[in-house]
Formats: structure tokens, C-alpha cells, sequence
């Protein structure tokens, strides 16, 4: 073949190169810049799109798409009744799988998800409209599967040279995250609202009359409706006891709580006569079973007392009425009660009734206690037993007179049964002790609902001061506080709290708002929500910066009026700190990651460049040699024809270390999509590229695994373990024979390459795999020595392990794991 002429060749090249760089020189300056979308818009070819080659695109088109890559914010512009897409690199991170494909893809085609949605709004752009839409909720599919996103976008219409609108900007802000986070938040606080009036509905409910009174003159500050109803309905919450009760206030019950609060002791009364006004406007007799509890603070101070009572009216006029008629019926029975026996001087039963005979089973007239503790004895509440100069009775005959003691009875086959008593001497007309009386009751059903109700007081009570939560009450236009449990004392460092002022008792709070929200609360009975508020305040002597989620609740009268707020804290300081923390972290990994990202595409670009100015000299000292075979072959000598084969050897062999060195390079920074790989068609494709020769015999294993890997890579690794092993096998070994198996090894699969080879020795087991080592001359084995090192360096950087089993003159197998 004769060569062309140099001046034709030259002439046709700079043609070539003119047309070059002016369509370079367009695309530059329609995307001089743009970073990863930028430099892809520079590579793609435009004529195989609508849009047709850049140097033919509008001046209006042009501007357009220099505005998306230039912008911070994510935007797309759609261009012509294609919608073709150009976006930048913002806007690449909504496209997720969807990239690079969606380059210059009908925005149709790119988005059939959302078309329904966008296909009504496209159209009012075109005839001139600006549409805004704000945390609209977009089925979007850019992985593959269809997600709610939320979206914040603007739509705009671009005009071109004519005036008619040619294409559309949009600026699209993916508020997923804040979205969702709101949503959950208003579920969270939802449920703690609903938490809260379930709480409060328990203690509403509690069967006995329940009131709390504070301060040192015993102010209302909780009353059930159980205890609301036994003062005849009146409104006591915020009033004092003389003043909302002003009748019982001669009665001594002012002094008792007076006792109760300066001693710290309850006061128990049973059957006490309370004389109250309940709602006709006279005074009725009200017989109560009730306690006075002392409530202390977590330093031990009485804070407050409350009141615990059950109503026993019934009881207690049923008890007189028998006692009356016990009295009309024997003179010598005065002192009646439910059960009534009589005993001579003796200390010999004389008189019994049947309620009597209820109690004591198998007593009976003639007989005494003392000879009934054999069959039904009397013991102490200790359960010791009464010896027989301690029984009421026997004790009443001495003259003791014994008032409302309580005992147990044990009756044979029966349950055993809580008495109250009294025994007491009779005397005659004389004076003198003619016998003496006992009158009991049985008090058990009494007594067991006495400790039901000590129960739910103190469980209710208990509800109260473990909430998990901190809960303060404050009352009136001044926010009085009257009641705050001790997670919302523990909140405030533990500072006093009852009966001062919000602003009293939080002096450090002033300036930052918060009374004020007390007041607009308080004016409007609407609740505050506060989330993550930051707040200064000062607890255990230093002030500090916290973070709290909080409800301002107001409290509604009956009269639909507001009277006090209630405030319900939770401290998240910790968990916004780790929060801003963590964002902090996330952005330093963020700056990383596109530092990593920029620093990855200039190696690329560098190694692209630095390969192709390697082998141009490569290839013009390749020309030469052929030249000069084609002119002088006849007249070399066979050394020089061996020379020049050497010379073109070397060079095909340098050609093939640039490639080499520019596939390790790459091997673990450039990353495709991972998609499923038949590895056995895969292994088939790669022995027929190969075209071993015939006499090698391969083996697969049948059956190989799908795996999810990137084509390319994978194929490489195939590749140069199977061309080594068919290499040195063929050119060692008259038969020569290759074998490909694999394993399951749980969350991966091991695949073996097995030759009869030559074998390598133990010590050069490490070194193979590193760039540019050989083991035999390159002039006697073809090889640049970077196959292994880029198998190694593909496998590992996808999460698998390499290695090989081999002993010298017996062959090798060389493992590598990929995961599924």
C-alpha cells in the first residue's frame, strides 16, 4: 500500500480540526461551566436529540440552559413540545436512577409517575402563566419504586426569539424530610394531649370525694366531682376554706388541717358529724368517714394537705335508729349497737340478739367468750390472741369501759370477719356493777372498701408525681403557681415554686417571651405549642441554654372562662444538641464527599489525557517501523527484520501498560449501575472473545449464580483470570486444562479459576498482585503485570477478598469472593 501525500493529508486535517474547533468553541460558550451536568452537556451529541446539534440552537435556548447550570438551586429547563430536559447539578440528586438518562429525555418519558399531574399544568406555562405550587405531594419513582415526595416548585415560562413561550424553568425544593418530620410531630404531641386528658379523666373519676388545699389558709386546688357534690355543688377550686365552706369553719376542721400542716401527720376521723350546707340552705348532719393527708414537696415541706373522704350518713343513722330501739326494748341495753350481748356478774352470756349469734357462731346464753375461743376465738388485728382477762368484755367487768375497739373473729368454715365493739359495765340503781354489755359490728365490707379507696388515692397520687412529664399549674391574670410535680421541679433546678408568680418564681426567664404567652394564653383559651424552644434559664447556680418542647394548656371553668394554664414540659436539649451536631457532621461529610467527587474527575480527565499524549509517539514509532518495512524489507537482514519485530512488540506492549495502567486507575473510583449478571452467559461471552486455543480444555461448573454486580467490572475480573490461566497453561502443559467453579459462602459467592499450570511458589504469593509484577521475562510471556492488581483492586473495592492457592509445578487456583 502506498502512502498518501503528505500535503493531502495535511490539508484534510486541518478541515477536519477547523470544523472541530468551532463546534467546540459553540459548546463551550453555551455551557462554559455547570460542573458534573456541565461537563456532560459538553459531551453529549445534541443531533440525536429534538433539539438538534448546539451550534442551531435559539439564542433564547442558549441563555436558558447557561441560567440552570449556573444556578446554587436545582432547576430544570423543559425546551420545545418535546419537554426536553437539561438540568443541573442540583436538580441531579431528585433525578436518583433516572441519571444520566434523563439528559436531553422528553420530560414525558422521563416522569410517566407524574405525568397525570404534570400534563394540566404544562399548558398554562405555554400560554404565558407562572405557576407556584408549595409542599405539594409528588408520587415520584426516581429509584425505580413510587415514593411520596414533597415539593416546594415554581413554574416559568421562557420566551424565544419570536415572543411565543418555547420552553419552561423550573426551580423544584425537595422538603420531604421537613414535611414528614412536621406530620410526626403533630402526632407525637397528639398523643401526649390525649395521654394527659385520660390521666386527668382517672382522677375525675375516683369513687370518693377528693380535694387538694394549699397554703395557710387552705385554698382549693383540686376537687373531684364526687367531692364538688358533697358540698352541694358550690365552686371551691381557688377559694380558701373559710370562705368557699364558711359554715364548717366553727366546727374545728380549720384547726385540725392547721395540725395536719404543721406537723406533717395525717388525721383520720370515722363517722365524724359535719353540719353543711348542701344547696336547700339550711344545715344538714353529714356523718363522713375521712383522712387529711399531708402532701410534701421533695424537700419535705407540707406544700399542701388533701382531703380523702367517704360518706357514712347511712350508716350512722341506721346505727343510731337500732340503737334507739335496742334502748325502748331494755332499759338495761342503753348502749346498743348492731350486735348486742349481755353478761351477768358472772361474765355468763344473759342476752343475745341474732346479729350477735351472726358474729359469734355457736355462743350462746350460760356460755362465755372466754369458752367460745376454742371453736370461734377473737384475736388482736396482729393476729395474736385475746387471752382470757383481755377480752373486751372480761375487761368491762373489771369496769374498764372499752369504746369502738376492733378485733377479728374467726367463725369455723367461714371466712374470718373485722368487728368493731364497744364493752362497757351496767350498774344498777344502787350503783353497783350488775353485769356489763357489748355491742359490735361488723365492719370487714367496711374496711376492705376503706383500703380500696387508700389504694386509688395513692395510685392516683402516684399517676401525679411519676408522669413523664413536667406539668405546672399556675392560676389568675398573675399566674399563681399552685401545684408543679417533681420532674417539673427537678426541670427548674429545684427552685421554690408553690404560691409565687411565673415571674416571681422564674426571674432569669424575663425577656424571652414566655410571660407573655402566659397572658395571651390565659386571654384568647387558646393552647401555645413551643417546639424545641430555646430557653435561658438558670438551674443549680448557673444559667444555661436548654431546648424544650412545651404546651401552654388553658384551664376552662364551667363558665367557659380561662382561670389558670397549665404547662406541659419535655427537655430535648441532648437531642437537639446531637441533632446539630449530627447536621454539622453530615455537611463536613458532605464538603468531603464533592471534594472527593471533584478530585476523582480531575484524575480521570488527567489519566484520559495522559494516556492519549503517551501513545501518539507510541503509534508514529509504529508507523515508522512499518514504513520502513514496506520500503526497505527487502533489503534488511534477517537481524534487522527480528529488530524491527521487536521494536513493534515493544511498542503494542507499552500500548497495552497505558491501557492497563489507566483500567487500574479507574478500578475502584468509576462506579456503574448495579444490575443482575448471569455470570454463566457472562463467562460464556468472555471464552468466546477470548478464543482459546482448541487443545485447552475448560471446564465450567454448571449452574452458575446470578449476582447483582456492574457488567463491566465483573467481566474484566473474569476476563484476567481466565486469560492468565489459559496463558501460562497452554504454553507449560501438553494437555493443558482450566477449571471455573463457585460456592455459596452465605452473603456471597466464591468463584475458584483452576489450572494445571506451572505453578507459583508460596513466597511470590503477595507480590503478584501488586502493579506491574511479573514472574516470567515479558519477552518470553506477553504481559504488563497490572491484571492481577486491577482484579484485586475491582474485587476489594466492591466488597469481596482475593487470593491464591498454588505450589510450585502443581498448578494454581486463584479464589475471589463477590457479594449477591
Amino acid at each position: 500500500m502506498s502512502r498518501p501525500s503528505s500535503k493531502l493529508l495535511s490539508r484534510a486535517g486541518d478541515d477536519v480540526a477547523a470544523g472541530g474547533a468551532r463546534r467546540a468553541a459553540t459548546v463551550d460558550s453555551v455551557f462554559p461551566a455547570g460542573g458534573e451536568l456541565g461537563a456532560l452537556c459538553r459531551a453529549k451529541d445534541w443531533s440525536a436529540t429534538p433539539l438538534g446539534p448546539v451550534e442551531r440552537w435559539p439564542q433564547s435556548l442558549k441563555t436558558a440552559v447557561s441560567i440552570v447550570l449556573s444556578s446554587r438551586f436545582p432547576m430544570i429547563v423543559l425546551w420545545g413540545p418535546e419537554l426536553i430536559q437539561i438540568y443541573n447539578d442540583d436538580y441531579r440528586l431528585l433525578m436518583g436512577a433516572k441519571h444520566p438518562a434523563g439528559l436531553g429525555q422528553g420530560n414525558r418519558e422521563c416522569w410517566p409517575e407524574v405525568w397525570h399531574i404534570n400534563e394540566g399544568i404544562y399548558p398554562r406555562i405555554f400560554g404565558g402563566e407562572t405557576v407556584f405550587f408549595e409542599e405539594t405531594m409528588y408520587p415520584l419513582a426516581p429509584h425505580g419504586q413510587v415514593e411520596e415526595h414533597y415539593l416546594t416548585l415554581c413554574y416559568n415560562p421562557v420566551r424565544d426569539e419570536s415572543g411565543a413561550v418555547g420552553g419552561i424553568f423550573v426551580s423544584v425544593f425537595d422538603v420531604t424530610q421537613e414535611v414528614r418530620a412536621r406530620i410526626e410531630r403533630d402526632r407525637a404531641l397528639a398523643e401526649a394531649k390525649a395521654e394527659r386528658e385520660r390521666l386527668y379523666e382517672v382522677f375525675m373519676q375516683v369513687p370518693a370525694s377528693i380535694a387538694v388545699l394549699e397554703g395557710p389558709e387552705h385554698t382549693f386546688t383540686v376537687a373531684n366531682p364526687r367531692y364538688i357534690a358533697l358540698v352541694g355543688g358550690r365552686d371551691v377550686l381557688g377559694k380558701p376554706l373559710r370562705a368557699a365552706l364558711p359554715e364548717v369553719a366553727g366546727q374545728g376542721f380549720a384547726e385540725v388541717l392547721d395540725a395536719v400542716r404543721s406537723t406533717g401527720k395525717p388525721f383520720v376521723a370515722h363517722d365524724a358529724l359535719v353540719k353543711i350546707d348542701r344547696g336547700g340552705g339550711a344545715l344538714e348532719a353529714v356523718y363522713l368517714d375521712f383522712v387529711y393527708q399531708p402532701l410534701t414537696d421533695a424537700r419535705g415541706g407540707v406544700f399542701g394537705i388533701m382531703a380523702h373522704a367517704v360518706e357514712t350518713t347511712e350508716q350512722v343513722l341506721a346505727r343510731q335508729r337500732v340503737e334507739a330501739l335496742a334502748a325502748e326494748r331494755a332499759a338495761m341495753l342503753g348502749q346498743i349497737a348492731d350486735a348486742v350481748v349481755t353478761f351477768d356478774s358472772e361474765g355468763r352470756v344473759s342476752f343475745l340478739n341474732e346479729m350477735a349469734r351472726t358474729l359469734h357462731p355457736g355462743l350462746c346464753t350460760g356460755s362465755t367468750l372466754a369458752e367460745q375461743q376454742e371453736t370461734t376465738p377473737l384475736e388482736r388485728l396482729d393476729g395474736t390472741p385475746y387471752p382470757p382477762d383481755a377480752i373486751p368484755s372480761a375487761r368491762a367487768r373489771r369496769g374498764e369501759r372499752v369504746i369502738d375497739e376492733e378485733w377479728i373473729v374467726r367463725p369455723p368454715g367461714a371466712p374470718p370477719r373485722r368487728i368493731q365493739g364497744s364493752a362497757v359495765p351496767v350498774h344498777g340503781e344502787d350503783g353497783g356493777q350488775i353485769g356489763t354489755v357489748l355491742t359490735a359490728r361488723d365492719i370487714t365490707d367496711q374496711h376492705h372498701l376503706k383500703r380500696q379507696l387508700e389504694i386509688e388515692r395513692n395510685r392516683l397520687n402516684e399517676v401525679f408525681l411519676q408522669a413523664p412529664a413536667a406539668i405546672m399549674v399556675a392560676r389568675g391574670p398573675t399566674h399563681v403557681i399552685e401545684a408543679a410535680n417533681p420532674l417539673y421541679q427537678v426541670m427548674a433546678g429545684n427552685r421554690p415554686l408553690v404560691g409565687k408568680t411565673v415571674p416571681e418564681a422564674f426571674p432569669d426567664l424575663a425577656g424571652q417571651g414566655l410571660f407573655e404567652l402566659y397572658d395571651q394564653v390565659l386571654a384568647t383559651r387558646e393552647a401555645y405549642v413551643g417546639n424545641e424552644m430555646p430557653v435561658r434559664v438558670e438551674r443549680f447556680g448557673r444559667t444555661e441554654e436548654g431546648y424544650f418542647n412545651f404546651v401552654y394548656q388553658p384551664l376552662i371553668g364551667e363558665d367557659g372562662a380561662a382561670f389558670g394554664v397549665m404547662t406541659h414540659a419535655i427537655e430535648v436539649t441532648d437531642m437537639v444538641r446531637a441533632r446539630q451536631q449530627a447536621e454539622q457532621r453530615a455537611a463536613e461529610l458532605s464538603r468531603l464527599t464533592q471534594a472527593l467527587e471533584q478530585s476523582n474527575r480531575e484524575l480521570d480527565r488527567f489519566a484520559y489525557v495522559t494516556s492519549h499524549d503517551l501513545k501518539a509517539p507510541l503509534r508514529g514509532i509504529a508507523s515508522l517501523a512499518q514504513w520502513i518495512q514496506e520500503d526497505v524489507g527487502d533489503q534488511l537482514s534477517p537481524a534487522s527484520h527480528e529488530h524491527v519485530r521487536l521494536l513493534l512488540g515493544r511498542v503494542h506492549r507499552m500500548e497495552a501498560l497505558i491501557d492497563g495502567i489507566l483500567a487500574y486507575s479507574r478500578a475502584g473510583r468509576v462506579r456503574e449501575e448495579a444490575v443482575p449478571v448471569d455470570t454463566a452467559a457472562m463467562v460464556k461471552d468472555v471464552l468466546d472473545l477470548m478464543a482459546p486455543p482448541p487443545h485447552v480444555v475448560i471446564e465450567v461448573q454448571p449452574g452458575l449464580p446470578t449476582v447483582r454486580a456492574e457488567r463491566v467490572p465483573l467481566q474484566q475480573v473474569f476476563m484476567n483470570l481466565l486469560g492468565n490461566a489459559i496463558k501460562f497453561t497452554a504454553l507449560t502443559r501438553v494437555e493443558p486444562r482450566v477449571q471455573l467453579s463457585f460456592r455459596d459462602v452465605g452473603d456471597a459467592y466464591e468463584f475458584a479459576v483452576e489450572d494445571n499450570g506451572p505453578g507459583i511458589a508460596p513466597e511470590y504469593h503477595d507480590r503478584i498482585w501488586g502493579i506491574f509484577q511479573t514472574l516470567e521475562a515479558r519477552d518470553k510471556v506477553e504481559g504488563a503485570g497490572i491484571g492481577l492488581s486491577v482484579v484485586k483492586k475491582i474485587v476489594e473495592t466492591r466488597g469481596g477478598r482475593v487470593r491464591v492457592d498454588s505450589i510450585l509445578d502443581q498448578g494454581a487456583t486463584f479464589r475471589f469472593t463477590w457479594p449477591k
